[in-house]
């Protein structure tokens, strides 16, 4: 009996590591929701070339210049791009959201399957390929600007002596754009091959 009760009764290593992960899932939350609630707002506020507010406009995204802001103040500005009605709406759908497929989700490895197959596809091969290929265009403004300070690179390097450096080939601008295509493709097929092996296995098991 003495046996039986000691080992009910849990040990204080184990409480404090019980408490630990409590405080760990309570606080971690927020920071997951942090991402996910910029991401949503990023994609609501998303509008086609021809309508993109101007970059002076508070609800614009970000350019690559206000990446680094010069003054204190650049970065301040930007604190308050999400308003507390749209804050609200946005916090609220994605909690109630995560509970229910809390609640209605009864394995997790069905979850992580399906997360892999799509998420870790597309950030892995499908957008890196796709991001690439639409910068290394020649008439995407993107690639002018990035051609013109490589060029301001290179007269600098020349006047201070740095001559004879080779510098990128045309063809190998070419060959590495169809490179991100083809890796593009490829992310799209491991995608379409995985969704399809998690759906057989899913109706097999059912």
């Amino acid at each position: 009996m003495s046996l039986t009760g000691s080992t009910d009764i849990p040990s204080v290593a184990s409480t404090i590591a019980k408490a630990a992960i409590v405080i760990l899932v309570m606080f971690s939350y927020p920071l997951q929701v942090h991402p996910c609630r910029a991401s949503v707002d990023a994609v609501l506020r998303w509008r086609p070339n021809g309508s993109k507010p101007s970059r002076s406009s508070p609800h614009g995204s970000p350019s690559r210049s206000a990446l680094l802001p010069s003054t204190p103040s650049q970065s301040t500005a930007r604190n308050d791009t999400i308003g507390e009605l749209r804050f609200a709406i946005i916090t609220t759908g994605i909690i109630i959201l995560s509970y229910i497929a809390a609640m209605t989700v009864s394995s997790l490895d069905k979850v992580l399957a399906y997360v892999g197959s799509t998420g870790s596809t597309s950030i892995s091969f499908i957008l890196p390929g796709l991001f690439y290929y639409k910068i290394s265009a020649p008439e995407s403004p993107h690639h002018q600007r990035l051609a013109k300070e490589d060029d301001e690179d290179d007269d600098t390097e020349e006047e201070g002596g740095l001559l004879g450096q080779p510098k990128s080939a045309p063809w190998r601008k070419t060959i590495l754009r169809k490179l991100s295509l083809a890796l593009a493709i490829y992310g799209i097929f491991v995608m379409i091959v995985c969704l399809g092996i998690n759906l057989f296995f899913t109706a097999a098991a059912h």
